[in-house]
């Protein structure tokens, strides 16, 4: 028999709703039957006392940027058990933090489809050639097919403007189903929401600043079924930057209109509206912006309540919706026979999000992980 890992006590957010106090059992790397604490042998066993305390499935962020394996550690060490990363780049990155052996679950898109003379285009010639950039939709197509052959977990497209005519980001979502892969598009503007609700996008990452999402857009995200992840922590950080205001001044095609007002109340309406929201930072170090990897997904979460979500809403984007959407069945819930990623917070985050941020436990695929903040690498800008 595995080694079990006995947490009693303890209000559970199972992914849903909170139950009990009641008793969860670890065994090896799944949650095991709650039955199998009744006759264990107390040689083999530990026990944790969760009184005052709740249990939460391991929390997903659903926008990152990792630049090394001692950031992967660190999401970890913060309860951040699975991450989707939005743009490796360079390339040769994606395969030294696939084979990576770390506490975090580690998905990603590779490099994005983006336009070479857009602005992501500006930035992206200090690390990737002309012949990374997708400038029709014959090079769309082959586009789709390299990142499938790199296997890569999900396709992530830029579809700001100015950027790729929307024939070509209509066939980027054509090859990527053909393939069965689910899109992720980089969605900074009202006009870039209405040119990824076009191409049928599955999922939308971030949220305007520039005009509040309204009735029609937020329709048409519903009716087709269209998944939102607002990254409000990087709107936040973007409408505040001094930085960008001057790169703006400098370069008026970099600047924009940044209202993080008009972010939250974006969000608001599509949450009104019962678009589904997940939880995710755009977290990086990029010169520009400093996040903690893991640290930076519970400030997230403030910012969905901020946003008019419930705490027990906020929870769920960062758990059981998180997994829902991306596709992983074994976790972001806590349930016999799914993958043990569980984080024990002391008190009640159901009724005060803040909470998340007290952790006594941490536990990925049964293995208890240390709390510790691990050395930042570097990442990219905003993606």
């Amino acid at each position: 028999m595995s080694k079990l890992t006995i947490i009693k006590h303890a209000r559970v957010f199972d992914g849903e709703n909170i139950i009990g106090p009641k008793t969860v059992v670890i065994e090896g790397s799944h949650i095991g039957n709650d039955e199998l604490a009744d006759d264990a042998d107390p040689s083999s066993v530990v026990v944790v006392d969760g009184t005052g305390c709740t249990l939460l499935p391991g929390l997903i962020d659903c926008h990152v940027h990792i630049g090394d394996e001692a950031q992967l550690a660190s999401c970890a060490s913060y309860g951040v058990t699975t991450v989707c990363d939005m743009a490796c780049i360079p390339p040769e990155k994606f395969a030294k933090l696939r084979a990576a052996k770390t506490s975090t679950t580690w998905l990603s898109a590779s490099f994005p489809a983006y336009e070479e003379n857009s602005r992501h285009g500006k930035l992206l010639r200090f690390a990737l050639t002309p012949d990374h950039a997708v400038h029709n939709t014959d090079e769309a197509a082959k586009f789709v097919q390299d990142r499938v052959d790199e296997g890569v977990d999900y396709v992530k497209i830029i579809a700001d403007a100015p950027g790729h005519d929307q024939a070509v980001l209509d066939r980027i979502q054509v090859e990527a189903r053909k393939h069965g892969k689910m899109t992720v598009a980089h969605t900074a503007q009202y006009q870039a929401f209405e040119r990824g609700l076009h191409a049928d996008f599955d999922i939308l990452t971030h949220v305007p600043m520039d005009k509040a999402l309204d009735d029609d857009v937020v329709g048409k995200m519903i009716s087709q079924k269209t998944v939102a992840v607002p990254t409000l922590m990087m709107m936040e950080a973007m409408a505040n930057s001094w930085i960008l205001w001057g790169i703006g001044r400098i370069l008026p095609s970099m600047g924009g209109a940044r209202s993080f007002q008009v972010a939250l109340d974006s969000v608001t309406a599509m949450r009104n509206a019962g678009v589904p929201i997940l939880a995710g930072t755009d977290m990086n170090n990029s010169g520009i912006f400093t996040m903690v990897a893991g640290k930076s997904l519970h400030h997230e979460l403030e910012l969905l309540v901020r946003a008019g979500l419930t705490p027990i809403e906020a929870l769920r984007a960062a758990t059981s919706l998180a997994a829902q959407h991306f596709h992983l069945p074994d976790r972001g819930r806590i349930s016999p026979g799914l993958r043990a990623d569980l984080v024990l917070v002391e008190g009640e985050p159901d009724k005060d999000i803040t909470v998340t941020q007290k952790i006594s436990r941490i536990w990925s695929g049964g293995d208890e992980v240390p709390k510790y903040a691990a050395r930042q690498g570097f990442g990219c800008a905003v993606m």
